[in-house]
């Protein structure tokens, strides 16, 4: 009884006071009644006093019972306002007890129907936060990354940044927009080596990455980069005892790496990955790396073409000699660097005899193997710091630093004796001649233009001197 009326002050005022109410009305018949024998029977009779104590006992009991029955009706109403005041309050994990089918025994089924799909909502609620929070770092991600591949396009097709600028962005750019993990992208330094060592990388502060050299076919890396297919290794990853040896050895939790290949040719291998605990490269963490590679891809063929131009603009088709334009400026070079130190720089002309009676008679193909055969010899005798170059049709020139004159024309009567004693023709004999002119600075001239307009001069000179000649 005592926790019945504790729990009274529990519920809301209103209610407390019908409550009271209730209580009093239900109790104030039997009050009255034995008021009423009190008061009538002040000084009863001793024969009265049986009849009096059992009326005071009947009104006793009926109060009781009376407080009983109310207590039994309003103490399920008073659990449920409590229980509708926490739940009211967020407490949506509390629930009704129900012991009747009477009203108040719907009306807590009606609450706890109502606080169960709260709860629901509430928990649906939850999970759509979740997933909108998910969604937001995916978007930022895909951003930042959609960012960054712009970034890196606007370098390539900018045509000013050389290849490492490209590749340190690009590494930098995969490492941060993939779970701010590393990033190393593995390179040949130079044809023909076989090797792949870092060219670029980013945020290695742990991996034993950087020391590893990679062998096409040989160890775990090498043979990723001769299937031709990207690895991953993370906790969907069986782990043999050579990929417990990769993460072990270069100190990885995660790694996913991509063969870098232009058709057939090997160009490098990129390694990415971080250094969370259970973790699941995702289809999209996945595109986004193969996207990068592929920039990567795009960026080591830029710079493979860009050479090849270059080669192209400095060097002859036919002859693999340079070009008329690349040897005089550096003719011009030579003749400032030799200007400066006080040393020689020559300059030698040769031009094919009969040139054009060849052509006429053996056909255009006898004669570009002609010329093919002779610039052959003129590079064979050039020195470690010269330069042979084709400056016209049947036309060589060939820059000379640090020779004087006499040397130079040493070199030059060497070159039109061996081109004298060979034979240009694949059936029968065909004997070619040349003739040539040579020029030095400072005693012919002080620029490429005076040492190339002397050279020039001579050769004419050699040529009405009959030829098949050098003149200095």
């Amino acid at each position: 009884m005592k926790g019945f009326f504790k729990k009274v002050f529990l519920v809301p005022k209103g209610l407390r006071f019908k409550l009271l109410i209730a209580f009093s009305l239900m109790s104030i018949i039997p009050i009255l009644a034995c008021a009423y024998l009190i008061f009538s029977h002040t000084f009863p009779a001793m024969s009265d006093v049986t009849s009096v104590t059992t009326v005071v006992l009947l009104s006793a009991i009926i109060s009781t019972l009376g407080l009983a029955l109310a207590k039994r009706m309003v103490d399920p109403v008073i659990n449920m306002a409590i229980e509708a005041k926490m739940i009211a309050g967020g407490e949506f994990d509390r629930e009704i007890s129900v012991r009747a089918d009477d009203e108040v025994g719907i009306l807590g089924e009606s609450i706890n129907a109502m606080t169960q799909k709260m709860r629901l909502n509430l928990d649906e609620l939850r999970s759509f936060g979740q997933k909108i929070k998910e969604l937001n770092v995916d978007i930022h991600k895909k951003v930042l990354a959609l960012s960054s591949l712009l970034q890196i396009s606007d370098l390539i097709a900018g045509g000013s940044a050389n290849l490492d600028t490209v590749l340190e962005l690009s590494v930098q750019k995969v490492a941060m927009v993939l779970d701010e993990g590393f990033c190393v992208f593995y390179m040949i330094p130079k044809e023909g080596s076989g090797e792949f060592l870092p060219r670029a990388y980013s945020n290695i502060q742990r991996e034993a990455l950087l020391g590893v050299v990679v062998k096409k076919g040989e160890g775990f890396l090498g043979r990723i980069i001769e299937d031709k297919k990207l690895f991953i290794v993370d906790n969907t990853t069986e782990m043999t005892g050579e990929v417990k040896e990769l993460k072990s050895s270069n100190k990885i939790e995660n790694m996913a790496a991509v063969p870098i290949y232009s058709g057939n040719k090997i160009l490098g291998l990129l390694v990415v990955g971080n250094r969370q605990d259970d973790y699941q490269y995702r289809a999209d963490d996945l595109d986004l790396i193969k996207i990068f590679a592929k920039q990567i891809t795009i960026a080591v063929e830029n710079d493979i073409w860009i050479k090849k131009s270059r080669e192209l603009l400095i060097k002859d088709d036919l002859t693999d000699l340079y070009s008329k334009d690349y040897v005089l400026s550096r003719l011009d070079e030579e003749i400032r660097r030799a200007i400066f130190y006080q040393r020689p720089c020559s300059f030698i002309l040769f031009s094919i005899d009969n040139f054009e009676s060849l052509r006429e008679t053996r056909g255009e193909l006898a004669a570009e193997d002609v010329i093919k055969r002779v610039a052959k010899l003129i590079r064979d005798n050039t020195t470690p710091v010269g330069k042979a170059a084709r400056i016209s049709g049947n036309e060589f020139g060939m820059l000379l630093p640090e020779k004087n004159k006499r040397q130079a024309a040493y070199i030059a009567e060497e070159v039109r004796k061996q081109i004298e004693a060979a034979n240009f023709s694949r059936e029968g004999s065909l004997k070619i001649t040349v003739s040539g002119g040579v020029s030095e600075n400072p005693i012919d001239g002080s620029t490429q233009e005076e040492l190339f307009k002397k050279a020039t001069e001579l050769l004419g000179n050699a040529k009405s001197m009959g030829k098949n000649r050098i003149t200095a």
